[in-house]
């Protein structure tokens, strides 16, 4: 079983512990868990974003109730592999297989390469995750194969007060291959439930990944998230997150450029409103020389929501001809909303190219004014001028369905946003 609690700092934590599996790898790491305790608002890393509900909740694992049918998780019109889970668990009956593509129940390949579950950095989110998941995937994309359509892996959750939905996937290129996967996480509930989600992808030499990540939670959700990236030689990825909906949503992108030649595009949108608190954070490790990234990083802040940016340029010692550009522009449209940005960059290295930026502030009258000049009324020039601002992170999707979804929920929220 778990290791036991040893002091009070750690009384908190108590109510998880029964949601904790007994797999020697899932107790090693509440017991890490239990060295890091319940963050507080003391630790800078989680200044902005507070657990302190976590003191009030008896948590159970999610009960699925929820019952769905192959027409149910058709979500998009466009043809697509999809891979469904609901309330946390594999749903098989409602997932395709793909050729080319070998899948892996989680207690399947925990047993057989636990190494693969390493975080790049371990915290709070990636060690709870890792110690009660009950299920997930291991995806391995087969050397030089293309997947011809896009991987959507769908996620349909209905919990309730104190419930928590726990999912661990890990995805494998091997050299050369490519694919498009689509992560998707849908609340139906408005009660207050919490979701914890990990996916660690390695890509191998050569392999191409573009991934995208929704997380449309219920009022009252709470999502926390941590996924991890390790590369090859000469790999391209892009990685887009959208904060859309929920209570609480925190998630942790980190990456490790492990060779040269890499090429890599991380973008995210987020769009708290109300008392939303939305935290998106980013840790790139530039340990190769040759290796480009480009970051942008929105947030749009309506009612009174919060939104966060943490990120961070590490680049290595040795790691020459280093190009990394990091970008967080932020727009207020409440007097009541709230950004707190924090970018950063460590360099050990000479020879580089790194610089990040950030901007936040209201819409500029200026830019409403020439609008109006046009004959257009202030309300739709704001909103037209909000809409661009965030169709700029919109756009980085190539996938026409998802970026037109995109574009709708963006308009929606902008619509009703100020007035939740």
């Amino acid at each position: 079983m778990a290791g036991s609690l040893q002091s009070n700092s750690d009384l908190a934590l108590m109510r998880l512990q029964p949601l904790v599996q007994d797999s020697a790898w899932q107790c090693t790491h509440w017991n890490n868990l239990l060295q890091l305790g319940l963050p507080m608002g003391t630790d800078e890393d989680w200044k902005y974003t507070s657990l302190a509900k976590f003191n009030d909740v008896d948590f159970t694992s999610v009960k699925s109730t929820t019952v769905l049918s192959k027409s149910d998780v058709m979500l998009w019109k466009d043809d697509g592999y999809r891979l469904i889970f609901i309330d946390g668990k594999f749903a098989s009956d409602l997932s395709d297989v793909i050729a080319g593509v070998e899948i892996q129940r989680f207690e399947q390949w925990l047993k057989s390469d636990e190494s693969t579950n390493d975080a790049i950095r371990p915290e709070f989110t990636s060690e709870l995750t890792d110690a009660t998941a009950k299920d997930g995937l291991f995806i391995t994309i087969a050397a030089k194969v293309t997947v011809d359509k896009p991987i959507y892996l769908l996620h349909f959750s209905n919990s309730k007060v104190g419930e928590v939905t726990s999912v661990r996937h890990h995805l494998r290129l091997e050299k050369l291959a490519s694919c498009q996967l689509v992560e998707h996480h849908i609340s139906s509930s408005d009660t207050q439930g919490v979701t914890l989600s990990r996916l660690s992808t390695t890509i191998a030499d050569g392999a191409r990944l573009e991934h995208i990540k929704l997380i449309e939670a219920g009022r009252e959700q709470y999502h926390l998230a941590h996924n991890d990236i390790k590369t090859g030689r000469d790999v391209n990825v892009s990685s887009s997150t959208f904060l859309l909906s929920g209570q609480l949503i925190r998630h942790q992108l980190s990456t490790e450029l492990g060779d040269v030649g890499c090429d890599v595009s991380f973008n995210s949108l987020a769009l708290p409103t109300s008392s939303e608190c939305f935290d998106s954070r980013t840790f790139l490790h530039h340990s190769a020389p040759h290796c480009h990234s480009q970051q942008l990083h929105k947030i749009v802040g309506l009612g009174e929501g919060v939104g966060v940016f943490d990120g961070m340029i590490y680049v290595n010692q040795g790691a020459i001809k280093t190009d990394g550009q990091m970008d967080n522009h932020n727009l207020l449209l409440s007097t009541k909303s709230q950004v707190n940005s924090r970018p950063k960059l460590e360099i050990y290295a000479d020879d580089v190219k790194c610089s990040h930026g950030a901007t936040t502030g209201k819409i500029d009258p200026e830019q409403v004014f020439y609008l109006q000049a046009r004959g257009i009324p202030k309300p739709l020039a704001e909103q037209m001028i909000t809409k661009a601002f965030a169709a700029q992170v919109c756009e980085k999707v190539t996938l026409n369905n998802i970026r037109q979804y995109l574009l709708q929920h963006v308009t929606q929220k902008l619509e009703c946003g100020n007035n939740v």
